[in-house]
């Protein structure tokens, strides 16, 4: 006679099946890179969509307020993220009000300056019809800046399902509202509004979805003393990390005509599709996996945080790899025959996205651990490379040299956590060159695919 599991009709060991493959679909990683592949599918099919229902010059658009955004927002990065998943404290009452009224003031702020700035830097680029445009697009930093902390608690209490199917419902949001607002009205304004609808659906639902997510206004001294303490570092690494991100957008598109700088752009954001998970993973898995690690003093800490990402950081490899030797296929494939050239900046682009996981891990790694200074270190030597590889670059191969050095610009960074991780007895080289064979594989079948199935579309 076949047991029966107490309270259901199923036979135990199929009872015991289903928790297994419940518990292995609810892991972290798992979680991470479902809402990765959800995510990307669902920018894909808006790509696609919007791509039809709006010019290439509106993508254009679209990249440099993106980037002006960006800019705005790393000159007063503070790193919350990493302060309040770091700290013994981090769910203390008192500690998350600290931090949020500060997010609060700094949003506040940033929607001040970047409206003063839509003038002067509209005309700076040569481009004064998006003073208005770059004027209301402040006003998000508002909407974000007022979400729960909860978003950053989340990843402290291990809630990444809960976190995941926030953004993800989030970001649908903002798609429908796009694609209708394009249909209706196909302009820049289209994104514009999709991307208000969206941040503030993710604002609200921070406080609907996550127990204890009101916040009151305070600040802590003491918890304002280890705020800057900790943020010093990220300060001044994020404002290095602007001049090293935003450099090429400033300059591609004050030469660039605006259809040509629409595919770079498109680009950069078909490029950041692995990057997603890379940093995901390594930021909502591997950091509060490590620093958890590290303040219980767990013994071999080299070997333990290898072997946490070894199988996610190899299939990564394989997968991104693939990106790149697939880039034509890719865009032959999901876009229209005029956006052709977006394949060759997107293999470029891709390079940086494939040396991201075994650098973004290295830096959860030292943060972990107490290293902050890695993250300025690694960012001075992007910086480093870009003032050299640039103009080299640009002198050389103009346009395309420039995008090369940007695409690579990964190496510098990598190298120079490495570097660190040797001195402090974190570095195992042979799963590194692991990781990389993997990648090298990856682009060569990314390539085959490419060869064997592209005649098929012509």
């Amino acid at each position: 006679m076949t047991m029966q599991a107490s309270g259901t009709g199923w036979p135990a060991p199929r009872l015991r099946l289903v928790d297994r493959l419940r518990d292995a679909a609810l892991r972290d990683t798992n979680v991470v890179a479902a809402s990765v592949i959800l995510t990307n599918l669902l920018r894909a099919v808006s790509s696609m969509i919007l791509t039809r229902l709006l010019a290439p010059e509106v993508f254009g658009i679209s990249g440099v307020i993106t980037s002006l955004q960006l800019t705005v927002v790393l000159l007063s990065d503070l790193g919350f993220q990493g302060f309040v998943v770091r700290q013994k404290d981090g769910d203390r009452k008192g500690f998350l009000d600290t931090v949020w009224t500060v997010a609060v003031i700094r949003s506040a702020i940033l929607t001040m300056a970047l409206a003063l700035m839509a003038v002067p830097v509209s005309h700076a680029l040569g481009r004064p019809e998006l003073a208005p445009l770059i004027a209301v697009s402040s006003l998000i930093f508002l909407l974000d800046g007022t979400a729960s902390t909860s978003l950053l608690t989340a990843l402290r209490t291990r809630r990444i399902l809960r976190l995941s199917g926030v953004e993800l419902a989030a970001l649908a949001v903002q798609i429908v509202a796009s694609t209708a607002l394009a249909w209706a009205w196909p302009t820049y304004w289209a994104i514009l509004g999709g991307m208000f609808i969206g941040t503030a659906v993710k604002s609200v639902l921070s406080y609907t979805v996550f127990p204890d997510a009101r916040r009151a206004f305070a600040l802590e001294r003491e918890t304002l003393r280890e705020f800057w303490a900790f943020s010093r570092y990220m300060t001044g690494s994020s404002i290095i990390f602007l001049l090293i991100t935003q450099c090429d957008k400033l300059v591609l598109a004050r030469f660039m005509p605006l259809d040509h700088f629409g595919f770079y752009v498109l680009a950069g954001n078909l490029a950041s599709a692995p990057l997603a998970f890379a940093s995901n993973y390594t930021s909502r898995v591997l950091l509060p996996a490590y620093a958890a690690l590290w303040r219980d003093g767990a013994a071999d800490m080299r070997a333990r945080f290898y072997a946490r990402r070894r199988l996610p950081s190899l299939l990564y490899a394989v997968l991104t790899g693939g990106i790149i030797g697939g880039a034509p296929l890719i865009i032959g494939v999901f876009y229209d025959p005029a956006y052709a050239q977006t394949a060759l900046y997107m293999q470029i682009l891709c390079i940086s996205s494939l040396l991201a996981m075994p650098s973004n891990a290295a830096h959860e790694s030292l943060i972990a651990t107490g290293r902050i200074s890695a993250y300025l270190e690694a960012n001075t030597a992007k910086l480093v490379w870009l003032a050299t590889m640039g103009p080299l670059g640009y002198l050389t191969g103009g346009q395309l040299g420039l995008v090369l050095a940007v695409g690579t610009i990964e190496l510098a960074a990598l190298a120079a956590k490495w570097t660190r991780l040797w001195q402090v007895g974190l570095l195992d080289l042979r799963q590194e060159a692991l990781f990389l064979a993997a990648g090298l594989a990856g682009i060569g079948l990314g390539a085959a695919a490419h060869l064997l199935l592209s005649p098929l579309i012509v």
